[in-house]
């Protein structure tokens, strides 16, 4: 009885054991059943919507450059998405073209079974990229290149801005955005719309396009004011992250590791604890470095890799389990979760 007992206790402390690793070092999340809801994603350039295991595909955009993040309304009856062009002119001295030219659009769910052809164009600065709609809806979150309408632009000035869904005046969340060397991408607002996660570029040499990933940086509404040496130090722990992404109960981020070779999907607590690799990169299929979309429940993740066959979309749970191509290989990208 007493040998029964001791194995007994033996299994129970290994079983503390497993659990106590590093990125295995938190309590898993329990799941019964598979996800549900839409996912829309990037096709040649095209936007698409399927169920989350990948029936029902349906082309709700017929445009051929959308490029970027993709990001349901609340009531996920729209889209909001970028068009990326490309000014190819340049002045007599020789300076200028070859850059990318991005503005933010809606397509709206409703019209796409009759016209794909449908949406509606909400900035002109030709510099407006990676929209994300905000928790309640009233703003769309972007990335804006101030520079981007200049032929003789040299460095990028990507600054987080907001602008009205239906078009209008775009504001900037810094107001000292023109004296900044900092360049801040791809951002993502907390659901209770009091942080926000961006990633953090850095140009040491304002006459060379010699831009530095330097992670990502977490910071509340009220602080987005802080001086820019503390706004470009990123947030500890994230110094190797681009992509940011909060789930919608806000309880994790998500985010890609910023490596061309060997990206790995990570996420981690909204207070920057419990870190978990979900997703890591493998010989055969690389991470896309694009913002993953979680699930309406905060369970699920979806994302794009990419291999000699081309990218694919999957899902996958937040314990890194039941991994599921949920497309064949094509040119897939941005793939984002209904709300």
């Amino acid at each position: 009885m007493r040998t029964m007992r001791l194995v007994t206790a033996c299994v129970a402390l290994a079983a503390l054991f497993l659990l106590a690793g590093t990125d295995l070092a938190v309590a898993q999340t329990s799941f019964s059943a598979r996800p549900s809801g839409k996912i829309a994603f990037i096709s040649e350039g095209a936007i698409e919507v399927m169920n989350a295991d990948g029936s029902s595909r349906m082309k709700v955009c017929g445009v051929d450059n959308a490029k970027g993040r993709l990001s349901f309304s609340p009531d996920n009856k729209k889209i909001t998405f970028s068009r990326e062009g490309k000014d190819v002119s340049s002045l007599p001295s020789g300076e200028g073209g070859g850059h990318l030219l991005h503005d933010v659009f809606i397509t709206y769910l409703d019209s796409a079974r009759t016209n794909v052809n449908w949406w509606h164009r909400i900035t002109n600065t030709l510099g407006a990229y990676q929209p994300e709609w905000s928790p309640d809806g009233s703003m769309i979150y972007c990335q804006n290149d101030a520079n981007a309408g200049n032929v003789d632009f040299i460095i990028p000035s990507h600054q987080l801005a907001a602008i009205e869904p239906e078009g209008g005046n775009m504001e900037y969340l810094r107001k000292d955005w023109q004296r900044l060397n900092m360049i801040m991408l791809m951002p993502s607002v907390s659901p209770d719309g009091t942080k926000v996660a961006y990633a953090i570029a850095y140009s040491p040499d304002p006459n060379r396009y010699t831009v530095e990933n330097r992670g990502i940086k977490v910071v509340a509404m009220a602080d987005i004011m802080k001086s820019e040496t503390e706004m470009r130090q990123p947030t500890p722990g994230l110094n190797d992250g681009v992509a940011p992404a909060w789930s919608p109960d806000g309880k994790w981020l998500a985010y890609v590791t910023a490596s061309k070779t060997n990206a790995a999907l990570i996420v981690i607590k909204a207070d920057m604890t419990e870190k978990r690799t979900v997703f890591a990169s493998t010989p055969t299929q690389s991470v896309s470095l694009a913002a993953p979309g979680w699930s309406p429940d905060s369970k699920w993740l979806t994302f794009a890799t990419y291999g000699d066959a081309g990218s694919v979309i999957n899902i996958i749970d937040i314990n890194g389990q039941n991994l599921t191509a949920v497309t064949g290989a094509g040119k897939f990208s941005n793939p984002a979760w209904s709300r």
